[in-house]
Formats: C-alpha cells, structure tokens, sequence
C-alpha cells in the first residue's frame, strides 16, 4: 500500500508530539515541513528525519507528493490557513480546536464538501482504546441511562499576560486551550444538549482562567466540564449511569485504564497500555481514511466538529469571552 505522505504546518511544540508518533503510526511518513523561520523548521526536520523543508505555505501546500497537511499553528490561524489548504486540493488534519467559532468550523467544513477534499479535526482523545471503550460500554448499556458526566482539564499556567494563553490575539482562555477535552466528551457520549449554563472568571486580558459549564439534557442527563489554566485539576472522567458509573482515570483524555463499576458490586477494570504519546491512533485514522478515499472520519465525522463549536460558542458567550473573529 502507498505510504501516505503528511506535510507539517507550524513545527512547534505539538507539532514535535504529532511527529515523534510516526514511530508507532503504520503506514505513514513526515514527508515536509514548513515554518517561516527557517532555522527552526530545518532543526525540527533533522530531529525527525524530514526530507523537505520550506519557508513558505504555499510551498508545501503546492507540494504535489503531500498527501494530507498537519496544521499546528495557534487556533486563530487554522480557519486561513485550513481553507488555503482545502482550495488548494490538499486533504487536512488541523488542531483543534478547529477555529474559533462556528462560523469559522462551518466554513471550512463547507469549503472541504465543495472540493471534495479530506478534513478532520486533531481531536486526538477520541481515537484512543480507551474513549472507543467507554463509548461501546455506554452505547450497549452496561451502565443503564446515563444521569451524570463530570470531565475536567486543568493545569496551571506561569503568570504571563502575553503568553498564549492569555493573549486573545491568538486565542487565549482555558475553554478553547483545554476546555475543549471534557466538552468533546460530554457531546460524544450525550449529544446536542438541551440547554447550556456557563460561568467564566476573566484575566484581565478577556481570556477566561476558569469555565465551569453545565449542559442539560431533556431525557434527564447533566454533564459538567471544567476547564483552567490557573489551577491543575484531577483530569479525570466519570459517566454514572442508573445501572453502574465508569471511571476514565487520570489524565482521562489520553487514559490507559477504564474502571466499571456496578451497583451490584460488580468491579472491571479494562486497560489500555500504549506505546509513546498516542497521537499515533490518530495518524493512523487519517491513514485509512485517506485509504479509503473518504472525506471525513467516521470517528470524528464534521457532524462533531460543528456541534463542539456551536456549544463552546454558547459557552463563551454566557461567561463574557470574545474574540474579534467573533
């Protein structure tokens, strides 16, 4: 079979995490890179045995042995950036969060149908054994109706204004930085909530420290996500269903180890060892799907995408955080 070629956009600090998987990815290669600071793109292709770097997009856009471009730029540059791609012919994995808003997922959605042209969302946490566990467990019913979900993700950031985090100009705040991890859960396990309940504590940038969310379901269901990047928090996941509760222990979004536990007592324990990082179950998704000639992930179908920016969307609007793409 054709080793499919990924050329990389923004050689930074995820970038260096999605590269070193190919290690434990089948079937793929880091074929470019591209940065316009030439140093810094030339030693991120000598860590990593790349054969071709640019110091123009463009360049490695036009590129015709890439096969699917990575973009791992900061999220208020994945909508341009994505979109340059898309129209360009080129097949995309972009970071999430995909982009700022709604406007911004629904047009580069469009954008990917109207070329027919593959995009996925880098929502590395939803190809790991353990998330397709839970989600199996959950769909079959082994925990009975689902009554409560509580996810979290926070750490806690060095005090810099200027810093990503909290500068707005390039998307700073806790809900699009790492409260996109438990919102992600919560919608893959309960869907389109019924109503949403935010709150937000600002800097004094505008970027949120702290989003506490509630997301109400009318068949009877909570789910609260929490996300910070002032307080470092237990990462951990738990669904409690009428039947039992399942736990994703910490750091839940990249979880080895799931725990069932009935309210007949019953306790299973379900681990999920895996070499390196993980990102290599996503390049591997991106691998078959390319295979196979699909437009989107069956995993992380554009259906999702659309429905996380629609309800961060909300989220941020209620705790008071815009951005000017807004």
């Amino acid at each position: 079979m054709k080793t499919i070629h990924f050329g990389i956009l923004g050689p930074g600090k995820i970038a260096n995490r999605f590269a070193s998987s190919f290690e434990h990815a089948r079937g793929g290669k880091v074929y470019a890179v591209a940065s316009r600071d030439e140093e810094k793109a030339k030693a991120f292709a000598a860590t990593y045995n790349i054969d071709h770097v640019y110091t123009s997009y463009e360049d490695l856009i036009n590129d015709p042995k890439v096969d699917v471009i990575y973009i791992a730029t900061p999220h208020p540059f994945h909508y341009k950036q994505t979109l340059l791609c898309l129209r360009s012919g080129k097949a995309v994995i972009c970071e999430k969060p995909l982009a700022l808003n709604y406007r911004q997922v629904n047009e580069m959605i469009q954008a990917a149908r109207t070329e027919n042209v593959f995009l996925m969302e880098a929502m590395w946490s939803r190809f790991f054994p353990a998330t397709k566990k839970v989600l199996e467990l959950v769909q079959s019913g082994s925990i009975g109706d689902i009554k409560y979900l509580q996810a979290d993700f926070g750490f806690a950031a060095p005090l810099n204004l200027e810093s990503r985090v909290y500068n707005m100009d390039l998307g700073g705040g806790a809900q699009l930085d790492v409260g996109i991890y438990p919102l992600f859960l919560a919608l893959l396990l309960l869907g389109k909530p019924d109503e949403v309940k935010s709150f937000s504590q600002l800097a004094s940038t505008g970027a949120d420290e702290v989003t506490s969310a509630l997301l109400s379901y009318r068949n009877g269901s909570i789910a609260h996500v929490l996300s910070s990047i002032v307080t470092d928090s237990p990462k951990q996941a738990d669904i409690m269903g009428t039947l039992g509760r399942i736990t994703m222990h910490t750091p839940w979004h990249k979880s080895q180890l799931i725990t069932v536990r009935l309210n007949s007592g019953e306790v299973t324990e379900y681990p999920f060892p895996y070499p390196g990082n993980g990102f290599q179950y996503q390049v591997e998704e991106v691998i078959h799907c390319l295979r196979a000639d699909k437009k989107e992930s069956d995993l992380m179908p554009h259906s999702l995408s659309l429905l996380m920016a629609q309800v961060s969307d909300e989220i941020r609007k209620q705790g008071g955080v815009v951005y000017d793409a807004d």
